[in-house]
């Protein structure tokens, strides 16, 4: 009786899951990106995000906290937003039809890009908002470098 013997790729199988983790990303990803906050989950803030020329700014909806009650902190180019609300004194009497408030802790962290001035980012919170203003740090101004042909000295004559 013959056996035959198959030689085992693991290259082939490691593009597999190269494929299968694209496959993630393409489809996957974008979609989690446009979902309300609410579907990732209890304790995730929602966020708008917008870049214009000269700075990008953060807006989170946080209804009903105190400003005190809300930490703001930016480690390693990660901004983290942190909070928590609180639940006023639950009456036993109470009848609830519906009770969809949240109450308990939050947390966000977004990851800055290295063009963030975090040295001036300030915050503001007004009617539930909170803004955080992240100004963009100058541009690097561009120099120009000359390059002279290679065995010519500069300012030497070339007549002989």
């Amino acid at each position: 009786m013959a056996t035959s013997i198959t030689r085992w790729d693991p290259f082939g199988e490691m593009a597999g899951m190269r494929s299968l983790l694209d496959r993630f990303f393409d489809e996957g990803l974008p979609r989690t990106l446009h979902r309300p906050a609410e579907e990732f989950g209890p304790g995730t803030l929602g966020i708008d995000v917008v870049e214009n020329g000269q700075e990008m700014v953060v807006r989170a909806h946080v209804p009903g906290i105190d400003p005190k009650d809300v930490d703001i902190s930016i480690e390693d180019d990660v901004l983290t937003i942190r909070g928590e609300t609180r639940s006023e004194e639950e009456n036993k009497d109470d009848n609830y039809l519906r009770r969809e408030l949240r109450y308990g802790s939050f947390q966000r962290s977004l990851r800055l890009p290295p063009t963030v001035d975090v040295e001036k980012a300030s915050a503001q919170f007004e009617n539930g908002e909170l803004k955080l203003t992240l100004p963009k740090k100058p541009e690097a101004k561009a120099r120009s470098i000359k390059i002279t042909p290679q065995g010519v000295i500069e300012g030497a004559s070339t007549e002989k």
